[in-house]
């Protein structure tokens, strides 16, 4: 009996074993806790090189005054670049072309979207995925492919809508459209449009097939007709959609026009079709002022970041989640 005691008997544990049994489970929770870390590794970096680096020069070059001439360096003039952009006329006219851009897409990545997704959403069979294609296409083209055809089709003297419009007795002589500061920003703001159509669309019919059929049919059953079932159901469970498509057209109109306003009209006739963003091109890249490019984009970044933080309060107080 004393010789089993004997052979199952093991001594205690000394302090000197239970600190590094410890130490070997802290470690091992280190680990365990840096492992996502490290997977996240190579995407930090990347946004550090490609986002983050970028925005840092451009918050600093924003006070400096520089040619980007290979031997010089930046000087710094303080507040002075801020100054000469609200005293620049061609800067001030173009803020009132992004208003009119911003405000002007509304109707096409909004109202028309929405129409065409509700009433394609209805359709049986294929057809329903034929139009969806048809008002998608343009949204995959190039834009320098988009502004050579509508370029032709406006072109002064031989494009189609010139010949067109005499043979049918409405206009006496050909029309300039691009160079005319009555037409050139109306016919960037379509040509944007149309291209932007097919996106909300579909983010639109997306959305709609995410709506539970029971709804429409409990309300069919109560009496209420189509446009009833629209304004009570659909409009509702579409609100984030509809107000992430504001956001989107508000934040990015801008952007949407560039490649337009660049090979089209290069933002005249005399400014008239110009937005915030071209003039950035402009004075960093023609003008060769990189420190009143990087002001004018750092006074934008506050100001589409306040709106930014305004739709989102929207968002979170308007938008209904069907839960």
């Amino acid at each position: 009996m004393s010789r089993s005691i004997e052979n199952n008997y093991s001594p205690p544990l000394s302090n000197e074993t239970h600190i590094i049994g410890r130490s070997e489970s802290n470690k091992r929770k280190k680990r365990n806790t840096l492992k996502p870390y490290l997977y996240l590794l190579p995407a930090f970096l990347f946004l550090g090189i490609w986002m983050y680096r970028p925005l840092i020069s451009t918050f600093i070059l924003a006070f400096q005054k520089w040619s980007m001439v290979p031997g010089t360096t930046p000087i710094p003039v303080g507040l002075e670049n801020f100054v000469r952009l609200v005293s620049n006329k061609d800067f001030v006219q173009s803020i009132g072309n992004t208003i009119f851009y911003t405000v002007g897409l509304l109707p096409f990545s909004i109202i028309i979207p929405l129409f065409l997704a509700v009433t394609t959403n209805d359709m049986k069979g294929k057809m329903k995925n034929v139009y969806r294609v048809i008002f998608f296409m343009p949204m995959i083209l190039a834009p320098v492919t988009i502004s050579t055809i509508w370029g032709w089709l406006f072109h002064p003297s031989n494009g189609l809508v010139n010949i067109l419009l005499m043979k049918l007795g409405l206009i006496d002589k050909n029309i300039a459209y691009f160079s005319d500061p009555h037409f050139a920003k109306w016919i960037i703001l379509l040509i944007t449009g149309w291209q932007m159509v097919g996106f909300s669309t579909i983010m639109f019919s997306a959305a709609l097939t995410g709506i539970n059929k029971d709804y429409y049919e409990a309300a069919s059953l109560d009496g209420a007709g189509r446009f009833k079932r629209f304004i009570d159901i659909t409009l509702p469970l579409l609100s984030p959609t509809i107000i992430f498509m504001i956001t989107m057209s508000i934040l990015f109109s801008s952007q949407w026009t560039f490649a337009y306003i660049d090979t089209l009209t290069t933002g005249g006739p005399f400014g008239t079709s110009s937005n915030i963003y071209y003039e950035m091109y402009k004075y960093g890249f023609s003008n060769l002022n990189v420190g009143l490019s990087s002001a004018a984009s750092l006074l934008f970044f506050f100001i589409f970041g306040i709106i930014a933080l305004v739709l989102n309060y929207f968002s979170r107080k308007f938008a209904f989640y069907d839960n």
